[in-house]
């Protein structure tokens, strides 16, 4: 079986692809997998680390300011869209499956005109320019939350299954993480992360509170986005020794594994991997984030009683110390965020991605299973 993966333009659309490919490969023996990125996008890292094939098209996102840019788009979605019917033709894929971004707009309209099935994952609690549109072209669509299928008319084809992780992000064990790391083990953890970018508020707040957050015998693990890391490098002249400054983290499983909290973005790829760990959590959503998607990711976890959220425009040295020093210091409230997360997680949910891919195409998986025993 073949199938390509799409989905660029941040780690958020392309993790959540990776951890489905995963799942795939482990379900589905003979399967041949492609992913489809952006020219010059962050896919053209991440995937070939994550040891998968990569081709890639001309895509850029819908510009809403006046500028050269914005004029040339449609020119660029053209371009993106016969590079897709080249690269569709010449693999001939089974089933197409789209997690957003941009990228993802021009392959599913070749799909559509190849006549190639597609299965559309949104990962957020609205959905995106690309996915509004792609909808219309998908023969089912997957969604992480029950909240989100109000924006999808046909409710027969939408499966709430949770956001797909990376097999490493939940298999990862404690101990050996905090081991990997080089941490000690009898001191909690914090985990800061900004996104693959960085977020600049985030990095500010967490070297002002460091002096505070010395008081409270943790260790702090800062992730502060390789486009931030320069300053945020020359900001402490020396660093303490509870503090571990990192520009990127390419192995995040061991991060989200060894933390007790975790202070973040509201990116729907963070929130799942969050929630898959069952970890309490500190998120101050991007302010400009689409539609303020992240605000909505955000208050998901927070109903729930998974998360606090402090808002961008309120956060501070004092906000964010008093916030982690109460999750901390209060045993009842830590194991109330914990239990909220399990009701929320979806560990499982890159292999049901595979369970519906196999019904689209009429795979019995479990008389593949047979076959495999009966070659040994």
């Amino acid at each position: 079986m073949k199938i390509v993966m799409v989905g660029g333009g941040t780690g958020g659309h392309v993790y959540p692809a990776i951890a489905i490919a995963e799942a795939v490969q482990d379900k589905i023996l003979d399967s041949q997998i492609l992913f489809i990125g952006s020219e010059g996008g962050i896919e053209e890292k991440i995937v070939p680390d994550a040891r998968f094939s990569l081709a890639t098209i001309k895509a850029r996102g819908m510009l809403r300011k006046l500028s050269y840019k914005a004029i040339s788009s449609p020119f660029i979605a053209v371009a993106g869209f016969f590079d897709s019917l080249r690269i569709l033709k010449n693999f001939k894929p089974d089933i197409i499956v789209a997690t957003g971004g941009f990228v993802s707009l021009p392959v599913v309209l070749a799909a559509f005109f190849l006549r190639i099935p597609v299965i559309l994952h949104e990962g957020n609690a609205i959905p995106g320019l690309s996915t509004k549109i792609c909808k219309w072209f998908a023969s089912c669509i997957t969604i992480a939350f029950e909240s989100q299928r109000k924006y999808f008319r046909w409710k027969k084809k939408v499966y709430c299954i949770g956001g797909p992780v990376r097999r490493a992000i939940t298999k990862t064990v404690k101990s050996i993480a905090i081991q990997n790391m080089g941490l000690r083990q009898d001191q909690r953890v914090i985990l800061v992360l900004g996104g693959s970018q960085g977020a600049r508020s985030i990095n500010k707040v967490t070297i002002d509170a460091l002096p505070e957050l010395a008081k409270l015998n943790v260790q702090i693990i800062h992730v502060c986005g390789e486009r931030d890391y320069g300053w945020v490098n020359e900001s402490i002249k020396e660093e303490p020794h509870f503090y571990h400054l990192l520009p990127y983290m390419n192995n995040i499983w061991d991060g989200l594994a060894a933390c007790d909290i975790v202070v973040s973005r509201a990116g729907a790829t963070a929130i799942s991997e969050i929630i898959a760990r069952q970890t309490p959590s500190i998120l101050i959503p991007f302010p400009f984030s689409a539609e303020g998607h992240q605000d909505l990711n955000a208050s998901i976890l927070k109903n729930a009683g998974a998360s606090v959220v402090i808002k961008d425009a309120e956060l501070t040295k004092e906000t964010l110390f008093k916030e982690i020093d109460r999750i901390l210091k209060d045993k009842e409230l830590y194991a109330n965020m914990r239990a909220a997360c399990a009701t929320l997680g979806k560990p499982d949910a890159a292999y049901e991605f595979v369970n519906i891919i196999a019904n689209s195409l009429g795979i019995d998986l479990n008389a593949k299973k047979r076959k495999k025993r009966v070659r040994k």
